[in-house]
């Protein structure tokens, strides 16, 4: 179980510089810090690594040099850091694209508690997870049209398309094999990796049969049970699934409590 979430910096003038860290109480020193950036430093490259500082297990991902965040969570020294990274990666993309006036700091706590979470989502919630980050479904849906395409066409396709923010193209293509969406391949003669689309994720709401049966039974007042009926039929004479509904459907689905 996860202990606390640090987001730090690299400043030429003062070196590593903590941005915002949860809970308040948490502490962790600079030495750390740095072993951390010279870790990510060797590598020089976006995504995660793991390392032990004593007592203290850190996972830690780096958003690339591109923009330069780090994005630490601090473990208990049984947990699996590998656990985490998908969550890790999920976490820095919406740290990123609330950069602005600093709304990203109102959202550690829930980020935190999301991450805290992450290892213990099923299948179906990580799917769900996968559909709502944007950049996965750009790639989805590219795949869906063609099948396959190049690694680095795919990557210049994305930097084009979306620009609110970095692409970790690798964390994301990982993510996306893990749950067996998509396959990387090469192919004799091809300069670039080739993607090919395996699999397809769809989403929908279906008619609460159980419940239209007997909606008092479920806890209904009796008095509102036909109303009950005639409101969830008129839905589904009209309903067509929607990207813009299937994300509302995905934003209770990744809350354990809800769930």
């Amino acid at each position: 179980m996860p202990v606390g979430l640090v987001i730090m910096r690299w400043d030429e003038r003062v070196g590593t510089e903590i941005l915002a860290k949860y809970p308040e109480e948490i502490t962790i020193t600079d030495k750390t810090l740095m072993q951390v950036y010279s870790t990510h430093e060797y590598s020089g490259e976006a995504g995660m690594i793991s390392l032990m500082v004593g007592s203290l297990n850190i996972a830690s991902y780096y958003t690339g040099p591109e923009k330069g965040y780090y994005i630490l969570l601090l473990l208990n020294i049984d947990d699996d850091p590998d656990a985490y990274e998908g969550g890790l990666a999920d976490v820095s993309r919406i740290i990123l694209q609330n950069l602005e006036d600093d709304s990203y700091l109102q959202m550690i706590p829930s980020l935190f508690q999301r991450l805290a979470v992450y290892p213990t989502l099923n299948d179906e919630q990580r799917l769900a997870i996968t559909y709502q980050d944007e950049i996965k479904r750009m790639i989805i849906n590219r795949l869906r049209e063609e099948g396959v395409v190049s690694k680095s066409e795919l990557m210049v396709w994305l930097k084009d398309r979306y620009r609110q923010g970095f692409v970790d193209l690798e964390s994301v293509l990982i993510e996306l094999i893990k749950r067996e969406i998509i396959k990387e391949a090469s192919v004799k003669g091809m300069p670039s990796e080739l993607i090919f689309l395996t699999h397809d994720i769809i989403t929908l709401r279906i008619p609460p049969v159980i419940l239209l049966k007997d909606p008092k039974d479920r806890g209904l007042p009796a008095q509102l049970s036909e109303d009950y009926r005639a409101e969830a039929r008129k839905f589904f004479q009209t309903y067509r699934p929607s990207e813009t509904d299937n994300l509302n459907i995905i934003e209770a689905m990744i809350k354990p409590q809800v769930y």
